[in-house]
């Protein structure tokens, strides 16, 4: 049994570096698109923090703006450091009144045959305020989505 698992551990092993020398493509990363909505009327947001608990990097041209004018938005792209997850959380405020925020949260997971993705947006304030999250264009081979986050 040993020696049977070493073997297919080496077979792997050459598969690998055979792929490499060949100039085969190692498998890409899954890449998430972020987009931001600021969809009230009367208040600017303020990027005020993320974090990628499965490692990521932003890749787009841009960096999330500092402040987003009310009827605007922001997008850009975080790149997976896995190719089978990311998990990420994005933190935006009212500009101003911090303790008005919006913490969206995404999680992109392969489950045996298949990559799922969830998202969700909580504030933490009550009243007349609305954090949406909907996930779309999820690409099933590679695990690549977009993410639409909205505070109103």
């Amino acid at each position: 049994m040993f020696r049977r698992s070493r073997g297919a551990a080496g077979v792997a092993a050459v598969s690998a570096a055979l792929a490499t020398a060949i100039g085969l493509p190692a498998p890409a990363n899954p890449v998430v698109s972020v987009r931001i909505g600021n969809a009230s009327s009367t208040f600017d947001l303020a990027y005020a923090a993320s974090a990628s608990s499965l490692g990521g990097f932003v890749t787009s041209e841009n960096a999330p703006l500092a402040t987003i004018p009310h009827g605007t938005g922001d997008s850009y792209a975080v790149t997976s450091a896995s190719p089978r997850a990311i998990a990420g959380a994005l933190i935006y405020r009212v500009a101003g009144e911090p303790t008005r925020e919006c913490t969206f949260r995404y999680t992109l997971s392969y489950a045996g045959t298949k990559f799922v993705v969830t998202v969700d947006a909580r504030a933490s304030w009550t009243g007349p305020v609305r954090c949406t999250a909907a996930a779309s264009a999820l690409e099933r081979t590679k695990g690549d989505f977009t993410v639409t986050f909205t505070m109103q």
